[in-house]
């Protein structure tokens, strides 16, 4: 086998991987009725506390209209809470509720359960050494220079419909 071949043998397993865990995390958390993204906001909110829509989206590294969206949903959901602030009317503040962080804590139980499933058989040295391969293909990509803030914002234009078409 020709080693670009291999290259792209190997990185065809990655994605697949990368599908069948982001499948298996959307199925355990389908029961939680919390969609994908979600539990991200939930967890910065508990994390960091109550803050505006702007910040929300600049620290998810996705665009306003995403985060309005899903705030939106969960507001309907009774996971988070949506007040003006009150130096700024114009200014949106969002709150995690109790609902909101018994289900991040769920949903993270249900996260952890498919993670454990997924390096069912492996050695904590495998699982060591397999995380130390994947920093190195990271640094190898992001090597020149593309930071995370690029990535993301490149991942929020091609998902909110307008990315670059050209390149596929």
């Amino acid at each position: 086998m020709f080693l670009k071949d291999l290259y792209r043998e190997t990185v065809h397993k990655m994605c697949r991987v990368t599908l069948l865990h982001r499948y298996r995390i959307s199925t355990a958390l389908s029961g939680l009725n919390i969609y994908r993204g979600q539990p991200e906001i939930l967890g910065y909110l508990i994390e960091n506390g109550e803050c505006s829509q702007k910040k929300l989206s600049e620290s998810m590294g996705v665009s306003a209209a995403s985060i309005a969206t899903s705030i939106k949903r969960m507001c309907k959901a009774g996971f988070v809470e949506r007040a003006e602030d009150e130096s700024d009317r114009r200014v949106n503040r969002i709150r995690i509720t109790e609902k909101g962080r018994e289900t991040f804590w769920a949903g993270r139980a249900e996260c952890n359960k498919v993670d454990t499933k997924m390096f069912d058989g492996f050695s904590e040295r495998e699982i060591d050494a397999f995380s130390d391969y994947l920093v190195r293909i990271s640094e190898n990509l992001s090597g020149d220079g593309v930071s995370d803030k690029e990535v993301f914002e490149y991942i929020a234009k091609e998902n909110s419909g307008n990315g670059d078409d050209k390149n596929d």
